[in-house]
């Protein structure tokens, strides 16, 4: 059966019109947003001869998370899909990441444990508004030549060996679309992930997150202004970094738009943080939880959220057991979510988007991709095990901790510019697809930041168990500075001071763990014997 025509209008007034004429493609992709649109446009720069269609189930995107990019997605929206004047009109650049602590000694800014860069960042990195980017990547993949049937829905995928049926629904209508390949990027829905019971949740990880977007949100930098000794101590913008508030078991995103709004977003590990108990629904216990933060409390003061916008999603983290096969793949966030911390997920929807092409390109022209196929599942699957177990295992464990987190982002930023970044920018000079801790000899890097990223847990550990936890939150600064040049090493030495400055001070609290022990064990043992006791031993004399 012949697909129906359908149109979209971009956003550039055009109309794009799906062919009656032909019911076979070279490939479907399934979802239109970021990873969908992407994928096309690349496919057709390559190729333009290709039919690539896009299912996108939706008649507009709208604002997801995601809104920030680390320096690798960024270097493929720029260098890759070449979006420079988009993101310079639409979006905001991002400062590095910043963080604010807080105890009971705490009240705002100005008495908060900081870190976060001094000076701006010298490699480009971006503040999204997802609908808008996603919206100017379908409208690149229309003009490249993709077929966009929206909004329609797949209904079934039938898959083969290279050869696969896709069944499409357009308003009451379903077409067959013949095709070689098919690509599923619906995100978190996986289509096809699913389908082919290739998802399973992270159970080791169980992380939840609420988040909405705030009108009329205090300015930081106005408020460091204000304070003569806060203001002295930055010269780049903390308003444009992405800033963390964090605490025992959670952390809390704040990301300016370009469009005057911001995003505020908590996360909490179910197992450490009690989110529910905080409110009686869900915008109650996001509020007061926010309100339980004086840095953020301060930021937020006279702010109103956009209460049609708050979101929750519980359970984020899963994967995929199988990116690729004969002739179909996961992209993006249909094959895996880890965590929001650090912005990974259009790092992965980039290199997952770039390998994909490459092999589908191979197999259009003819050569045999099965070893590329096998090495795909092989590199993405051992970057994810890796990045997850040691990045986010037991983060939420010292999450509270200035200095603790600060060491862990000096040490994990450091490595990922030395290995990912720097790489990237001073040899390749062009984004390269190897995902991150993919490459077997990432070995070394992937067992050294477990090492330490299990320290910190035990450290935090026991400054609960000796009743110093957040001890070290107020009054306190780490610097950082991103670029490609000493920046990563200085960093490096830093978080390894901080580090060994904590296990020393690991030593003295075990000290006084032990004598507060031994302390209580004389204790009990001089206290007078009970009357009932003595009676009793009198009796059995």
């Amino acid at each position: 059966m012949n697909p129906p025509t359908a149109a979209l209008e971009s956003d550039m007034g055009e109309t794009i019109k799906m062919s009656s004429e032909r019911s076979d493609a070279d490939v479907v992709i399934l979802g239109g947003a970021f990873s969908g649109s992407a994928t096309a446009t690349l496919l057709l720069r390559e190729r333009p001869g290709l039919r690539v269609v896009i299912v996108e189930k939706t008649e507009a995107f709208d604002a997801k998370v995601g809104e920030a990019t680390t320096e690798m997605s960024a270097m493929f929206l720029t260098r890759r899909l070449a979006l420079w004047e988009h993101l310079e009109r639409e979006h905001l650049p991002k400062e590095g990441l910043r963080y604010w602590f807080g105890n009971g000694r705490v009240t705002g800014h100005s008495s908060s444990s900081e870190t976060g860069g001094v000076v701006r960042s010298t490699v480009p990195s971006f503040q999204l508004r997802r609908d808008v980017l996603d919206e100017h990547v379908a409208t690149l993949a229309m003009k490249e030549g993709a077929e966009i049937l929206r909004p329609a829905r797949a209904t079934e995928v039938r898959i083969g060996d290279f050869e696969h049926e896709v069944d499409v629904l357009i308003g009451r209508e379903t077409s067959t679309i013949r095709t070689r390949w098919v690509i599923d990027a619906t995100g978190r829905s996986s289509h096809l992930g699913r389908a082919l019971r290739l998802i399973e949740p992270n159970e080791r990880h169980p992380i939840s997150a609420v988040w909405g977007r705030w009108k009329e949100v205090r300015h930081i930098d106005d408020i460091a202004a204000r304070n003569g000794k806060l203001g002295e101590g930055n010269v780049g913008s903390r308003r444009l970094s992405t800033n963390h508030y964090p605490g025992y078991g959670f952390w809390i995103w704040v990301i300016p738009l370009g469009n005057g709004e911001t995003s505020v977003g908590i996360v909490w590990d179910q197992r450490k943080y009690d989110f529910r108990s905080r409110g009686a629904n869900t915008e109650a216990a996001y509020r007061a939880a926010l309100a339980e933060h004086p840095p953020l409390r301060e930021l937020l003061d006279g702010a109103e959220l956009r209460t049609d916008d708050l979101r929750s999603l519980q359970n984020l983290a899963y994967r995929t057991n199988q990116y690729m096969g004969a002739g179909w793949a996961l992209v993006g966030d249909a094959a895996i979510f880890l965590d929001p911390y650090y912005s990974p997920g259009l790092d992965h929807a980039s290199f997952s988007v770039e390998a994909t092409v490459a092999i589908v390109l191979e197999d259009l022209a003819g050569s045999d991709v099965s070893k590329n196929i096998a090495e795909h599942n092989e590199v993405f699957l051992r970057s994810h095990d890796r990045f997850f177990e040691a990045v986010y295992l037991e983060k939420y464990a010292y999450m509270g901790e200035h200095d603790l987190l600060s060491a862990a982002m000096l040490l994990d930023t450091a490595q990922y510019y030395i290995f990912v970044v720097i790489p990237a920018y001073r040899f390749h000079r062009r984004f390269h697809w190897m995902p991150v801790l993919g490459p077997r000899p990432a070995f070394i890097s992937y067992h050294m930041m477990r090492v330490y990223n299990r320290r910190f847990a035990r450290l935090a550990d026991l400054r609960r168990a000796a009743g110093e936890a957040g001890a070290r939150n107020d009054g306190r600064r780490i610097s950082a500075y991103f670029n490609l040049h000493f920046a990563p090493l200085r960093m490096a030495f830093r978080g390894v001071g901080i580090w060994m400055r904590a296990e020393l001070d690991g030593v003295r609290l075990r000290l006084k763990m032990l004598f507060r022990s031994s302390e209580t064990k004389t204790a009990r043992e001089d206290a007078p014997e009970p009357a009932a006791m003595k009676g009793g031993s009198a009796a059995r004399r």
